[in-house]
């Protein structure tokens, strides 16, 4: 599921929940409804039943699909045997509500359901399996991957599990369900793309339970040799054909699922694929993949081509870019452009060919397109296709497909290719497209910090065809489209070196006047505009919440309004008991902010409550668990100087040194890094020794850190990287969970308790971060200002010229990513998809980062420590625009 794809759909500026759409669509509704009857809204859902007799805790769950062309009618016999049950059930509320559930890039484990019934008792439920299967005979609905079909139906579906009342807090402050086994123990209701009992629970409903598949996977003569993708509208697949030996690919279309927002489903989309790829191959062979053969297994659609071998470009770019290698030279730089050069003369030639056949490729991004082993480019996935005689698909790759507005100003048929082709070029030199699109004008700023990459000028003319005409690409004065407001330039490529100070003083000005202006003391779902992540949590923590920006705001020196410390003080003790115990979700980061504010009494009563919290005993991380409760201890005694808050630290520092399992309570699948893994730990006992003076806690820290060394690995240049955890292999720097994260513990340690191993180490990962500054996002997580705040503490630490000039450089870098907006400027969050505030990856991380740099000792020129911020500027919305 792409991040926040839900969220996104509700606004389009900011992250908001999906039921805060202001057009969902047409509602569905029961036609008939007995008399004292009525409906509550349950997020996307309609809940009818009795609120005196309520649900169960748990049983057998059924689920109903449909078409959408058919949901009414589903519902409407749906709800009448319920009613005259009286059954609770529920039902998906309106038609962009079904779209999201149903969409290619939704969750699988919500796949296909569209009602929702709660029988209170295993009779009860076999019942009306029974007249639900009875009265839907004949229609057709997707499979629900978490459930089983009851016997022959195409519609009804069951599982057994949680109704909704039983839940339990995790560390990271999401909630599961949970249920009783058939022991009466508490298990957790898991809810995986495939039907699964909790131990101990028998399926009542079949004679025979079905035995787990053994042995290779059979699509009629195709072996399936490697999943490539699963998602929601179904699987690709490299497999083989038994009749030939040949290397094939698969394409999977599951019934009535994998929609888009135009309504059409996976299988018709994958039919007109097909007759596409037919009609190219006959008129334009190898333009295409191959189309060998297409059928229908079971209920789903099957297309098998040739199988091109190769990579996505996505992958190509990452591993081929030298732009981010610590061991680049001219040589490697130039041999890099003239790559991609290549590719996109392919590309050219392949969309030629294309034209000329009569059709349009459509949604043209890195995703679609294989770079094959003699680098050149093959397009695959045609679903999006279409003649250039008809109208173009409404299909598109954010920051890959034209904007709506030119699309309805450029009436050529080939402009969803042109722009795409232009689109892959500027991926060829950063992933910046999504900024590009809001703040065409800063693509001067991404040139100039390329510096000694930059490309050449017909790359660069390609790149920005679409944004900068010849003028703004010469005029870097800032006044290209969006930069109206008055007294607002961009500064031009030279001033970030010549007066990176006051770039960045102008800089930080200009993002609190946006996270300002952005605020909204009002809002009952946020006051400040959040990651996803926030409605699945809560909107108050430090890390997405409103905490995490009135720090940024507090450290900065900037102005809090006090109806926002108001708000954040209410939601507070209005959520105190729901709360998790850690430093990024829950009451240890809140209190840390909150004593900040001088409300000292608020701070020591959460705190209390994170020490006292069971989770503590499970988890130990920074993020979520005892060590940033730990953290939170300290900062309250640095704070205040009362040494009992010291002994609260040192009690949970004492907790730690006597776990037995520690591995046991850090995140998910041996996590690593700065939130979840050993060197979180590492810095807190690095902190508590430096208060306490406790040498026992500075040794098991620096042995904490030789595990997390012994799990990250060598990149081609010779740097070291690490990845998220032992699932995930990817190299990353970030600070979150990345080499920063583990490079900002180790240089603390390195700086006061030498250890060869580690000082070794160090400089290999600040290799690897140094040249990682071409980052898709901007935020403090995973994105330049987490890479910026290391570098400065980095710089800081060891005094190198080297070292502040990477941090400088990283700090200036920033300036690329800043959009302007009514008042200041705000930053694309999590995803790229929307803007946030937050402090993870919106422009509290941001003003924070800047802070970092700007009030320490690396730009030595007379300065104000805390960012100037305008009269003008000083002011937010309190729920009026």
């Amino acid at each position: 599921m792409l991040e926040g794809f839900g969220e996104a759909l509700a606004d389009r500026e900011y992250y908001l929940p999906l039921t805060s759409a202001a057009d969902p669509g047409p509602r569905f509704a029961p036609r008939e409804v007995p008399p004292g009857v009525r409906g509550a809204a349950q997020g996307i859902w309609t809940l009818w039943g009795d609120p005196r007799t309520g649900l169960a805790e748990q049983g057998w769950k059924i689920h109903v699909s449909a078409r959408l062309d058919r949901a009414q009618h589903v519902l409407d016999t749906v709800a009448g045997i319920c009613f005259s049950e009286g059954v609770p059930f529920k039902h998906l509320s309106a038609r962009l509500f079904f779209l999201f559930l149903h969409h290619k890039h939704a969750g699988r484990a919500q796949s296909g359901k569209f009602c929702a019934v709660y029988p209170p008792d295993t009779a009860t439920a076999r019942r009306l399996l029974e007249r639900l299967s009875g009265a839907l005979d004949g229609e057709e609905g997707p499979y629900v991957l978490t459930d089983r079909r009851f016997r022959d139906s195409r519609t009804v579906h069951y599982r057994y599990g949680s109704f909704g009342a039983r839940s339990r807090l995790r560390a990271d402050g999401t909630r599961e369900g949970v249920v009783r086994d058939g022991s009466g123990r508490e298990v957790a209701d898991l809810r995986l793309p495939a039907f699964q009992l909790p131990p101990g629970i028998t399926d009542p409903f079949v004679e025979h339970e079905e035995q787990p598949h053994a042995g290779p996977i059979l699509i009629r003569d195709y072996e399936v040799t490697r999943a490539v993708r699963l998602s929601n509208a179904g699987g690709a697949y490299q497999a083989r054909d038994r009749r030939t030996g040949r290397t094939v690919f698969v394409k999977e279309a599951r019934a009535h699922n994998g929609l888009v927002f135009d309504g059409t489903d996976a299988q018709q989309r994958l039919r007109h694929e097909y007759r596409v790829l037919r009609e190219l191959h006959a008129a334009a062979p190898g333009v295409g993949p191959e189309p060998l053969d297409h059928f229908t297994e079971w209920e789903h659609d099957f297309l098998v081509t040739e199988y091109v071998a190769g990579q996505p470009l996505v992958g190509w770019l990452s591993r081929s870019s030298p732009l981010a290698r610590a061991d680049r030279t001219a040589e490697s730089v130039a041999a890099y452009y003239e790559a991609c050069r290549r590719l996109l003369a392919s590309l050219d030639s392949s969309l030629e060919r294309l034209h000329s056949a009569g059709y349009r490729f459509g949604d043209l991004s890195p995703g679609n397109v294989l770079v094959t082993p003699s680098g050149g480019a093959r397009l695959v996935d045609f679903e999006a296709a279409s003649a250039l005689s008809a109208a173009p698909s409404a299909m598109g790759t954010p920051g890959f497909a034209p904007p709506p507005g030119l699309l309805r100003a450029d009436t050529d048929p080939l402009l969803q290719d042109r722009y795409g082709m232009s689109a892959v070029a500027l991926a060829c030199l950063a992933p910046f497209n999504e900024t590009a699109a809001h703040a065409p004008a800063n693509l001067v700023l991404l040139r100039r910090d390329l510096a000694d990459l930059a490309p050449p000028h017909d790359l660069w003319q390609r790149a920005t065809a679409f944004h900068l005409t010849q003028d703004r690409t010469e005029d870097l004065t800032g006044r290209a489209e969006g930069q109206d407001a008055p007294g607002r330039r961009l500064p031009s490529p030279a001033e970030p070196d010549t007066d990176p100070r006051g770039c960045l003083e102008r800089l930080a000005e200009e993002v609190t006047a946006g996270l300002l202006e952005m605020a909204d003391a009002g809002r009952p779902d946020w006051a400040f505009p959040p990651s996803p992540e926030a409605f699945r949590t809560n909107n108050v923590c430090l890390a997405y919440g409103t905490a995490g920006v009135v720090h940024a705001l507090h450290r900065a020196g900037a102005p809090v309004p006090e109806e926002i410390r108001e708000r954040l003080r209410r939601d507070t003790l209005a959520l105190r008991g729901t709360l998790p115990p850690g430093l990024l979700v829950g009451s240890a980061g809140i209190a840390r902010v909150l004593a900040g504010l001088g409300l000292l009494d608020e701070a020591l009563d959460l705190l209390r409550d994170a020490d006292d919290h069971p989770l503590t005993d499970s988890c130990g991380t920074l993020a979520g668990g005892r060590a940033g409760v730990g953290l939170g201890w300290l900062a309250l005694y640095r704070l205040t100087g009362d040494h009992s808050h010291l002994e609260r630290a040192a009690a949970t520092g004492e907790r730690l040194l006597r776990t037995r399992d520690l591995p046991a309570t850090l995140g998910a699948h041996d996590a690593r890094g700065l939130l979840h893994g050993r060197s979180g730990l590492a810095l807190f006992l690095h902190r508590l020794a430096r208060d306490t003076g406790d040498a026992r806690c500075l040794e098991a820290g620096r042995l904490l850190l030789h595990q997390e060394l012994d799990r990250t690995f060598p990149l081609d240049d010779g740097a070291l990287s690490i990845s998220d955890n032992a699932q995930l292999t990817r190299a990353m720097p970030y600070l979150a969970t990345g080499a920063a994260g583990v490079a900002a513990v180790l240089t603390r340690y390195v700086a006061t308790a030498p250890d060869e191993r580690c000082a070794a180490a160090l400089p290999r990962l600040v290799a690897g971060i140094r040249v990682s500054c071409a980052t898709k996002e901007a935020g403090l997580y995973r994105g330049l200002a987490g890479l910026t705040w290391f570098l400065t503490e980095h710089a800081e630490l060891t005094g190198t010229d080297a070292a502040r000039g990477d941090a400088v450089r990283a700090a200036t870098g920033l300036l690329k990513y800043a959009v302007p907006y009514r008042r200041g400027v705000r930053f694309l969050g999590a995803g790229s998809q929307r803007f946030t505030a937050d402090l993870s990856s919106g422009g509290a991380g941001v003003l924070l980062a800047l802070h970092r740099l700007l009030a320490g000792p690396l730009l030595t020129e007379p300065h104000h420590a805390r960012p100037r911020i305008p009269a003008a500027d000083r002011r937010y919305r309190a729920g009026v625009p």
